[in-house]
């Protein structure tokens, strides 16, 4: 009984030991590969792989989140919707999106939310 059992652990250590080998042969050729598109024309880098060309445009980094944004240009007085969306503009916030009134519905009605409404114009709680 024993020698079953010791033959099943040989055949695995060997398994492991074939799967390691193939592993360190396929990272040494994915790095060959990343090497040869580094230097293909209008190839870069990104997050430590490499891209061959351009992605869509991503999120737009701002200074402020979209709720940060909104208290500073609401703290002095309530404003409507249309009126908080053109002062977060007004004051460099950008939209990554179509629709910026979606997402400025999205933040002042979460269930979460931080804003009181009152007779349609939003003020910080």
């Amino acid at each position: 009984m024993r020698t079953s059992q010791s033959d099943k652990l040989h055949k695995y250590l060997a398994s492991l030991q074939e799967l390691r080998a193939e592993k360190n042969e396929l990272e040494a050729r994915l790095e060959k590969i990343n090497e040869a598109l580094a230097e293909a024309p209008g190839a870069r880098v990104r997050g430590g792989r490499r891209s061959a060309g351009r992605r869509g445009p991503g999120r737009r980094r701002n200074g402020l989140s979209l709720r940060a944004a909104v208290v500073q240009v609401t703290k002095s007085r309530a404003l409507t919707k249309p009126e908080i969306l053109e002062a977060v503009k007004k004051i460099g916030y950008k939209f990554a999106t179509k629709d910026p009134m979606n997402s400025l519905n999205a933040m002042l009605y979460a269930p979460a939310n931080k804003f009181r409404n009152q007779n349609g114009k939003f003020a910080p709680r």
